[in-house]
């Protein structure tokens, strides 16, 4: 092997997130500080790769949809509650005025839930502000003139999240209290479908509640509108989140990365380009990579590209996703392997699985709806590690260590030595 991964290769990635998280802070989607994070990422690329191949590149959101849909479906789910309840109690006012919006607004609610927050659907982004993102975009070509045929893309998320309120609050008790928040919009659905079915077959008890719907509502739909208003806070100035292991660390790995091929040209497969990418916005539902998709989808499908994006690395086995999105799309089956021969090559620990429930996924989805073949490398300890430090201001430089960052240079440069194979 030309070149060996050493601690001071680990470090400089580690020191690169120290200095984002000091000199820029928490960076929510689409504000100042999220640009600031680029910029210094952009300067890191620069240095390896020379300025005129670093590019940035803009592109339009509604930064608070994705969120903002929680909140929006709680209240939706109050109405339709309040709806529910008063259906039949007061004389003169026909049961079907409130029974048929009840279905609506419950209908609406799971709708929104399912599309926008765990597909990342742009379903009310329409209706919310627009602002501007970055991707930036660092090319390592062939020195030769010679025709570019396939093209590596190593990437990560330079934004941070939110607080996540109820992990701060619940510890382990978020794991169940998530599933209750779904159930509750389930419950509340399927209460209002009944109560339209009642109508239509005469049912007499319409007017009145019986004490397994009391239960419901009490025990199980309410919380859950609690869950979902409050799902979040620290919106402010960039938010309260630093964001070094989620998702700092994998912006920090791909700037190291493009270091071993510019010191050692013969690291770089012939007639392959290496793009190193910080996606914006992926908080926001990996618009930033959907962005960079939907722009350059006819070029990506013209070269053989491959994917691999680093996610979370925090911890020393890493594992492989062989699906993305809550387990919706699926990842190619030759990177699977590719991947995990690469780290067989380069006795790394790894684990192939497939993607945790929660969220639309990560900067990988995109790529791999799009056909294209690509997936995330997720070096992180479920759930020890989201409970300690996930989406909460614990998220800093000093919870990290060298040796996720280790593995996951060595698992990669042994994949851009065969050209993702």
């Amino acid at each position: 092997m030309p070149e060996m991964v050493t601690e001071e290769d680990a470090q400089y990635a580690l020191d690169i997130i120290t200095r984002i998280c000091t000199q820029a802070g928490p960076g929510l989607p689409a504000t100042p500080q999220e640009r600031t994070r680029a910029a210094l990422l952009q300067q890191e690329l620069a240095a390896h790769l020379g300025a005129e191949q670093v590019t940035v590149e803009e592109f339009t959101l509604a930064p608070r949809a994705f969120l903002g849909s929680l909140p929006i479906a709680a209240l939706s789910s109050l109405v339709a509650v309040l709806l529910y309840i008063f259906t039949g109690r007061f004389l003169g006012i026909s049961p079907w005025s409130t029974t048929l919006p009840a279905l609506a607004f419950s209908t609406f609610s799971l709708l929104l839930v399912i599309l926008e927050f765990t597909l990342g659907r742009e379903f009310i982004d329409p209706f919310f502000p627009k602002q501007q993102s970055v991707n930036v975009v660092g090319a390592l070509r062939p020195r030769e003139a010679k025709e570019v045929r396939r093209l590596l893309i190593l990437s990560g998320h330079h934004d941070s999240a939110p607080e996540n309120t109820w992990l701060r609050l619940l510890g382990y008790g978020f794991l169940p209290a998530s599933a209750l928040m779904f159930a509750g919009l389930i419950a509340l659905f399927a209460m209002s479908l009944l109560q339209v079915a009642g109508l239509l077959t005469g049912r007499a008890e319409i007017d009145r509640l019986e004490t397994v719907e009391w239960g419901l509502v009490t025990f199980l739909i309410l919380p859950s509108i609690i869950l979902m208003m409050f799902f979040t806070r620290g919106w402010k100035n960039g938010g309260k989140v630093p964001g070094a292991v989620d998702n700092l660390s994998a912006c920090a790995l791909s700037v190291a990365m493009c270091r071993f091929p510019v010191r050692n040209p013969a690291c770089l497969p012939e007639n392959t380009e290496i793009r190193f990418i910080s996606f914006g916005s992926e908080e926001a539902a990996v618009r930033g990579s959907r962005r960079y998709v939907s722009c350059h989808l006819e070029e990506l499908k013209n070269l053989d590209v491959r994917v691999l994006n680093f996610e979370m690395v925090a911890y020393p086995e890493i594992t492989i996703l062989a699906t993305d999105a809550n387990g919706t799309v699926k990842n190619s089956p030759q990177m699977v392997n590719s991947v995990a021969a690469a780290g067989e090559r380069a006795g790394v620990p790894y684990r192939v699985q497939s993607s945790f429930f929660g969220g639309p996924g990560t900067d990988a989805a995109p790529f791999s709806q799009a056909g294209l073949k690509a997936l995330t490398l997720l070096p992180f300890k479920m759930p020890q590690q989201m409970i300690a430090f996930y989406h909460q201001d614990r998220d800093r430089p000093e919870v990290l260590t060298l040796e996720p960052f280790l593995n996951v240079l060595e698992l990669s440069l042994e994949w851009i030595r065969c050209g993702g194979e």
